[in-house]
């Protein structure tokens, strides 16, 4: 049995590397705010972009806690602030559903045995797994801890 443990976390340094953008375009916009007092639609696009790096930097901050871990005996999950917890033979359904169109990015569902909880975990480009690597490392898993 595998000792350690299937974990999917963010990219901090994706997320980083976008608030920092955000914060360099908010400063350079507003300099010429400043200098052109007339065009004060700039005010706008200084506060969308500082709204953008802050959350994207406070993002960063966060990207050491794993989103979602799988271990020999169940899985964990993020739900907003909290966790949620499901063991291997209290579990219905795990399943990667794949990208839709390009507005749903792929995602981990965990369904409990009675169909009554319903977890999801984003992967994908801001998230340190793949989805071919999710599949294989849940059906892993899954076979080792049915016992």
């Amino acid at each position: 049995m595998d000792v350690h443990p299937f974990e999917v976390r963010r990219r901090g340094t994706l997320y980083a590397a976008i608030g920092l953008a955000a914060a360099v375009l908010a400063v350079m916009f507003g300099m010429r705010a400043v200098d052109h007092k007339e065009q004060w639609w700039l005010w706008g696009v200084v506060a969308t972009l500082a709204i953008i790096a802050y959350f994207h930097l406070v993002v960063t901050l966060d990207a050491r806690t794993p989103l979602f871990v799988a271990d020999n005996h169940g899985v964990r999950l993020r739900e907003g602030n909290d966790w949620a917890g499901i063991m291997w033979s209290d579990m219905g359904e795990i399943r990667v559903e794949r990208r839709e169109g390009w507005r749903h990015d792929p995602r981990i569902k965990v369904v409990s045995s009675d169909g009554s909880y319903v977890f999801t975990a984003p992967l994908g480009i801001a998230t340190t797994a793949s989805p071919a690597e999710a599949e294989v490392q849940l059906a892993s898993r899954r076979r080792s801890a049915s016992y």
